[in-house]
């Protein structure tokens, strides 16, 4: 019997983490899976859209997208974590300009305090989202996020962490271990369907 091949997009909750203390959940869909992952810390779900584009999705038995913030605001270059491996390509959110210094972050900062509207946010979100249910509806796809996502696009599958976050915060992909070892029960169930 094959391996069934699986396509993870998305954010930093699905990112693959190599060297941490504990196993993540992406780690531990391995046992079952060969996975192809094409997630990226701190990525808008514009920029998760690109990734699902980029690739020819047929060569996939089931797709697997983690869903992000509707805060995390696009930008084509962000000069922030250049330096950082798991970053390096990732969009704006507040926290990340907070305590930043240097000529960017204080645009960005601006941006956010005069400019960047939540309403705008949430459509522009809930617009790439549909484009993503509509990309992705002839293929086997489960939708997962652990934001809250009240008043957001609502996918017909998709399963919502964010109570199992606010519990297990951690290091791996956001989560402690125990934490993981749940989101992993719940995904690879959901998976195996």
């Amino acid at each position: 019997m094959l391996t069934p091949v699986i396509g993870l997009f998305g954010d930093s909750f699905g990112a693959d983490t190599s060297n941490d203390p504990y196993t993540s959940w992406v780690n531990l869909l391995r046992q079952h899976y060969i996975i192809e992952n094409h997630c990226q810390s701190g990525v808008s779900e514009y920029k998760i859209l690109q990734q699902l584009k980029s690739v020819d999705l047929n060569k996939f038995d089931k797709i697997l997208i983690t869903h992000t913030s509707p805060t995390r605001v696009y930008v084509n270059y962000n000069p922030l974590h250049q330096h950082t491996p798991y970053h390096k390509k990732c969009d704006l959110i507040l926290s990340d300009v907070e305590a930043a210094t240097g000529e960017f972050a204080d645009a960005a900062r601006l941006y956010f305090k005069h400019i960047f509207d939540i309403d705008y946010a949430y459509d522009i979100h809930n617009m790439v989202c549909r484009e993503i249910d509509e990309l992705t509806k002839n293929y086997s796809a489960v939708h997962v996020t652990h934001f809250d996502y009240d008043g957001l696009y609502q996918f017909s599958d998709m399963i919502n962490f964010h109570k199992l976050f606010l519990k297990n915060r951690g290091l791996v992909n956001h989560y402690n271990e125990h934490g993981n070892h749940m989101v992993y029960e719940v995904v690879n169930k959901s998976l195996s369907l």
